[in-house]
């Protein structure tokens, strides 16, 4: 029996199990990582210090564009507070998340990048250019360089955010409806 090639097999069946295992506890580090920034970030917005958040059956819809999101009804106590949407959405090698916090009558209270993975274009998770969707209702529609401010640098980016953004509103316009 050859143990020189067993060695190197268990070797790499070592390597290949801590490959897995590293790769779940990063996955998991950012789901607690983008789990606390939300609580934050709800907890400011909405001036609360406890609140549950419930998942609504019906989550929006993944396009081209947006690769995923998910759509959550924000409660303190027994108190209806708004919606809270977390998404997904592509920049020019990756991907970033993001947060929009809706009052109950769907009104963005904020807009938050959580997550930029990208060297260059962090200037999308400015307050100031976010701000552009502060206030405005689902039944609003974004224009890149017409009511959506560019960004040298981050053009992709900002052009992703706002085609989210305008997918996330005409999905929520039948919410506004019922």
């Amino acid at each position: 029996m050859n143990y020189s090639l067993l060695l190197k097999i268990l070797k790499f069946k070592i390597l290949f199990i801590l490959i897995i295992i590293s790769s779940s506890y990063s996955h998991d580090g950012l789901y607690r990582k983008l789990k606390k920034q939300v609580a934050k970030e709800i907890k400011r917005t909405f001036n609360v210090i406890d609140f549950s958040l419930n998942e609504v059956s019906s989550k929006i819809s993944p396009n081209k564009v947006l690769k995923s999101s998910k759509l959550l009804k924000i409660y303190s106590k027994t108190n209806f507070l708004g919606y809270a949407v977390i998404g997904t959405a592509p920049s020019k090698t990756n991907t970033f998340e993001f947060l929009i916090l809706f009052d109950q009558k769907l009104i963005v209270k904020k807009t938050k990048i959580l997550i930029y993975r990208e060297n260059y274009g962090g200037e999308i998770a400015s307050k100031r250019w976010l701000s552009q969707f502060n206030s405005k209702s689902v039944f609003s529609h974004f224009v890149y360089r017409k009511n959506i401010s560019a960004i040298s640098g981050a053009t992709i980016s900002v052009k992703s955010m706002t085609a989210s953004v305008n997918y996330i509103f005409s999905n929520l316009r039948a919410l506004k409806e019922i």
